[in-house]
């Protein structure tokens, strides 16, 4: 099973999460999941401007990214934002 790093930045606080998926496809999902309980554990009058779940591949390299407001703000569920990075960059972690 492939091995995914997920980031939830919220609060000003950075938590890393690893876990093992059955396919990359689940690892969209699976960030609106943790955003979703992130956001449901923090104050009701919380801002989430800022806050998002980025999801690593097990070599590092940044896959998506799922910020709170696409989720609560009315935008599509689960819909990412495209990344401002370039592809195939690897991060630290």
């Amino acid at each position: 099973m492939p091995s995914f790093r997920f980031e939830v930045i919220a609060g000003g606080q950075s938590n890393m999460i690893k876990e093992d998926l059955a396919s990359v496809d689940l690892a969209s999902p699976r960030a609106v999941e943790l955003a979703k309980g992130a956001a449901s554990t923090a104050s009701p009058d919380a801002d989430h401007s800022g806050s998002r779940v980025k999801v690593y591949d097990a070599a590092g390299y940044l896959i998506a990214t799922v910020n709170f407001s696409d989720v609560f703000g009315g935008g599509p569920l689960g819909q990412t934002e495209p990344l401002n990075e370039e592809p195939g960059v690897k991060r630290s972690g």
